[in-house]
């Protein structure tokens, strides 16, 4: 990686008007486009820059994972809600283990109940490391943020030993939605301009092609926080694999995985000087 470009605070980033769709070039039914999802604090949109077609598509892939299992730490955080949070849900289902082999099935009110969030650790970008890929998403473990909420207390009361979680969100949405965000960064900024042709991870955003895992996975060394800032994206350039890409920490002041997000090959006369993002 050739830099680690300066941070944008994107409370104060106003990128220009698109005045087509970023993702299809549409110039009809044009809507602003958050780059982080609003519904995970995202402050910066891009003004006419998504159809109605593809503004569903996208608001589809945000909506399964913000209020699927990310709805609760939504809530504990009391990041932004369109509903202000009227509809999540009041509880949840945990299992606990007990002596024996036993397990209790509980549904614990959202304020008591342990607040986690599984991250799913993907192997690298096929793009970079094509080894054994087939299509999809390739995922090699998993990382868990959270706060304790009263865990302890919980575990003493049934006499449990650990406690286990449910989680729906589906990883190749997951992955759909971190693509979404660095690509939307990357336009904003101007940085597919860079690029040798068009983006070629668009139609694994729109879901028109079963190969996001060829552009989106995870750094594989141990991520690091930062303090103070809810989410941290930035752009990298990787001149050993001749590519642009993005790494994207959601919730970074805890430590979370950082995900690389390949938007394609860098051309010829790409220039240096890409910028990050925090929020």
């Amino acid at each position: 990686m050739a830099f680690v470009p300066p941070l944008v605070d994107l409370a104060y980033f106003k990128p220009s008007p698109a005045d087509r769709c970023i993702y299809c070039g549409a110039l009809d039914d044009l809507r602003s486009e958050h780059i982080l999802p609003y519904g995970l604090g995202g402050p910066a949109e891009i003004p006419r820059a998504s159809c109605g077609n593809c503004a569903r598509i996208t608001g589809a892939i945000e909506q399964e994972v913000l209020r699927g299992a990310l709805w609760p730490l939504r809530v504990f955080l009391d990041l932004k809600s369109r509903t202000k949070h009227q509809d999540a849900p009041k509880t949840i289902q945990l299992t606990l283990a007990l002596d024996g082999g036993r397990e209790l099935v509980l549904e614990v009110p959202l304020e008591k109940a342990p607040i986690v969030f599984i991250f799913p650790i993907f192997t690298p970008p096929a793009v970079i490391d094509p080894t054994g890929y087939t299509g999809g998403i390739r995922v090699c473990g998993a990382a868990t943020i959270g706060y304790d909420n009263g865990l302890k207390e919980l575990l003493t009361a049934h006499g449990a030993t650990s406690v286990a979680i449910k989680q729906n969100t589906r990883p190749i949405t997951f992955a759909r939605m971190l693509a979404k965000i660095a690509y939307a960064m990357a336009f904003a900024q101007g940085e597919l301009q860079r690029l040798s042709g068009p983006a070629p991870i668009v139609p694994s955003i729109l879901g028109q092609s079963d190969d996001v895992g060829r552009w989106v996975g995870t750094y594989g060394d141990p991520p690091t926080g930062h303090p103070g800032l809810l989410h941290h994206v930035v752009a990298r350039e990787h001149h050993d694999h001749g590519v642009l890409a993005y790494e994207v920490q959601l919730f970074a002041l805890s430590h979370a995985p950082r995900y690389s997000v390949v938007l394609g090959r860098l051309g010829d006369q790409s220039r240096p000087g890409a910028h990050g993002s925090a929020a």
